[in-house]
């Protein structure tokens, strides 16, 4: 499954050389500005691979030692990124919205430049991941991406998905094919696994049945960057005429097709979605107060009603 690139050591240079080549930025908190401006200090021993297909899938295959903790921060754009990771762990961080990813777990979300995806990997451990990105624009001349494939990217209403990955796939991501293949056997191979990825890892969708009636594709891409807006920065004011000047719509429009899309008006899904991320917050030991301003609500009582309302009991009974 590899591309058994050579064991190799990875210094900040080199990360700097990958990053240049995928629009990501790479901090390191415990390298001093000297050393960094060397590009000599080691961050990893390891392999790293390469693959990009001519359906404009791209795979990364990473085995690493990490020697000095990182910061990757994405800035470009994919339509579907999914992280797999095999052993170690990585700290996800996008919008508002946090994740810790361990052995045997993974992450299907949507990249947008304007939500920057950060990924925190901590030093001293063994760190094999696999990432899997789609964009129909990298595919070849003549090659165009299955049209049921996009239809399903343009479904995915959850920001971060994660997901368990199955044995069988484990064992099949752990097990390198035969090193001798030829590279069309390699890429049929390589398709074959991004399909069964995005099939087992792309998020059911609650879009109604309907939604297909009324809303066309330009409007749910529209309908989406208001609808990603309003789940990675839920602690801002928003006004209905700023939400319908995202999606060009006017607000009568948005409000009708925003809930034949999502089920829910505009507002009523930022509710939602902030309460949501309120249960995760308070789980994690802050306060009701804390809770209530990193979520939006201006007032902590308000905050209660509206969490009691939804959720059946007091934000204190649910720390």
């Amino acid at each position: 499954m590899y591309d058994h690139a050579e064991h190799r050591t990875y210094r900040i240079g080199d990360f700097r050389a990958i990053g240049a080549k995928f629009d990501i930025d790479y901090h390191f908190p415990n390298i001093s500005q000297t050393e960094a401006g060397s590009d000599q200090t080691i961050i990893a021993e390891g392999e790293i691979s390469e693959h990009a297909l001519s359906s404009g899938f791209r795979f990364t295959f990473s085995q690493l030692s990490i020697r000095q903790p990182y910061k990757s921060v994405s800035l470009g754009h994919a339509p579907l990124l999914m992280l797999l990771v095999l052993e170690g762990h990585v700290h996800l961080k996008i919008g508002a919205l946090e994740k810790k990813l361990g052995s045997g777990s993974a992450v299907t979300m949507q990249l947008h430049p304007e939500y920057p995806l950060q990924a925190t990997q901590m030093s001293q451990q063994r760190l094999n991941t696999v990432t899997l990105a789609f964009d129909p624009k990298g595919a070849n001349v003549g090659r165009a991406a299955p049209p049921t494939l996009l239809r399903l990217l343009t479904l995915i209403h959850e920001p971060l998905h994660v997901w368990s990955l199955p044995d069988f796939l484990i064992t099949q991501l752990t097990n390198n094919y035969p090193p001798d293949l030829p590279d069309l056997q390699q890429s049929l191979l390589l398709e074959g696994l991004a399909l069964q990825l995005t099939g087992l890892g792309l998020p059911k969708s609650n879009t109604r049945t309907h939604a297909t009636d009324v809303v066309s594709n330009p409007q749910r891409e529209r309908l989406e960057l208001v609808r990603q807006k309003l789940e990675f920065a839920p602690h801002q004011n928003y006004s209905f005429s700023e939400l319908a000047r995202i999606a060009a719509m006017s607000p009568s429009s948005l409000r009708s097709k925003f809930r034949a899309t999502y089920g829910l008006s505009p507002f009523d899904y930022l509710r939602r979605h902030r309460l949501e991320l309120a249960r995760q917050y308070l789980s994690q030991g802050f306060s009701v107060q804390q809770t209530a301003h990193k979520v939006g609500y201006r007032h902590a009582t308000n905050f209660a009603t509206a969490f009691r309302h939804e959720f059946g009991v007091s934000p204190k009974d649910s720390q």
